[in-house]
């Protein structure tokens, strides 16, 4: 048999949290997913952790779900982090080249990475990503691997990716409670990139909008690095709020009507939609055009015009022709192509992630993106697991602090 590796990722969204559990093949470059489960978020609000106890129960449930799946517990794993306190810069270091004969060395690379590190961030921050954009090697600009080439300056360009320390400590100490240790954490963004982008909308540079239900990821590239990184406090949940608003459902109805509507875009005739057809009961009927041009389109529109204004006010607006990829739950909205090109003058695309084998069924859609994307993140940054997968009859996939909840759950009633 060919051998494998496990990779295993959580992907943290603003409203679902994901475990996802995979199998690689190098021989083969075959990767295949064994166990995926989801639920929806509880004890986050935008991504960040509001109630520990909440979210910790959350996440065993869907690690558990997806450990059976797979057939093994899982003790490590990539885990996302999407939230607006997620803030980037571009900074710049230069170091003198070690080596006497001016070859530069890894170590030289390690040194001036190290540099452009140094900036000046207040203590309640913390770096989570420093990645190099291009390097100049004695006024040589562009250079992407400067290891072997002969100078005595060697100056980088890199984007770094920071966010809050509180907020990065309170996620941590939940995945830790969980029984699983973190491999590396993860802008979403750059997850999410590796899933649906392509190298040559990488090179001429594209804008990746990854809509979420209360967060939107927005990350620009050009010259195949990230140039800029953000996470805007808005995203489909707002289009919900509305359409539960106007029409007078329940959010959980109104999620139900604007899931069916993309699936009547076809049929032009059709003017109403019934409350039934919708998995909904009642005998009301929707106008087709007061949902959507009433209710979703003003919505739709005002969330693109403060995306424009954050690309306006990143300075890289007009270095992305190959335009924009729109991912995530939220870029299953009807008509939201046309309403983003009507906003932003540029080509636009849905972004599906790459296809992986195994259990994919229901799971190749743009709402999976970053979570798919954390599996590729890890074969092309070549993160290797901090410990393998055990059977998981060997071991509880529930750590002791679930076991205690239940075990008091079963006993409370039988006390007198």
């Amino acid at each position: 048999m060919p051998r494998s590796k496990i990779i295993s990722a959580v992907d943290i969204g603003s409203t679902k949290i994901t475990a996802i559990i995979a199998q690689h093949f190098p021989e083969e470059e075959r990767l295949n997913v064994v166990g995926v489960a989801s639920q929806k978020s509880s004890g986050l609000r935008k991504g960040q952790i509001i109630n520990i106890e909440q979210a910790t129960e959350t996440l065993t449930q869907c690690v558990d779900a997806a450990e059976r799946m797979a057939g093994f517990q899982i003790d490590s794993a990539l885990v996302s982090i999407s939230a607006p306190h997620i803030e980037s810069l571009n900074s710049q270091g230069v170091v003198a080249v070690a080596n006497p004969e001016g070859e530069i060395q890894a170590d030289d690379v390690t040194r001036v990475i190290e540099a452009a590190k140094a900036v000046s961030l207040p203590s309640s921050r913390e770096i989570l990503h420093v990645i190099p954009r291009q390097f100049t090697v004695d006024g040589q600009e562009g250079v992407i691997d400067p290891v072997g080439m002969s100078g005595v300056r060697l100056e980088v360009e890199a984007h770094i990716i920071s966010a809050s320390s509180p907020a990065v400590k309170n996620l941590t100490k939940c995945i830790n409670e969980v029984g699983i240790s973190i491999d590396s954490l993860i802008y979403s963004g750059l997850a999410t990139a590796e899933a649906v982008l392509t190298k040559t909308e990488r090179e001429l540079g594209v804008i990746l909008i990854d809509i979420g239900g209360t967060c939107t990821c927005l990350t620009i590239f050009n010259e195949s690095s990230p140039s800029y990184s953000t996470v805007l406090p808005l995203g489909a949940v707002n289009i919900t709020n509305d359409l539960a608003i106007g029409l007078r459902l329940s959010i959980e109805e109104a999620e139900k009507i604007k899931l069916k509507l993309p699936k009547l875009k076809k049929d032009e005739d059709q003017k109403e939609i019934s409350l039934k057809s919708a998995g909904i009961s009642g005998k009301r009927k929707i106008d087709l055009k007061t949902a959507v041009d009433g209710i979703i389109k003003p919505r739709v529109e005002e969330i693109f015009s403060l995306i424009q204004e954050e690309i306006k006010n990143s300075g890289y607006g007009g270095t992305t022709p190959a335009g924009i990829i729109l991912t995530g739950g939220g870029s299953q909205t009807i008509n939201i192509k046309t309403y983003c090109q009507k906003s932003i003058s540029l080509p636009v695309r849905i972004g599906t992630p790459k296809e992986v084998g195994g259990l994919i069924d229901d799971i190749l859609s743009p709402q999976y993106a970053s979570t798919i994307g954390l599996l590729h993140y890890a074969l092309n940054e070549n993160l290797e697991p901090k410990k393998t997968g055990k059977p998981i009859f060997k071991k509880s996939s529930l750590p002791m602090k679930g076991i205690i909840h239940k075990l008091t759950d079963i006993i409370k009633p039988l006390l007198p």
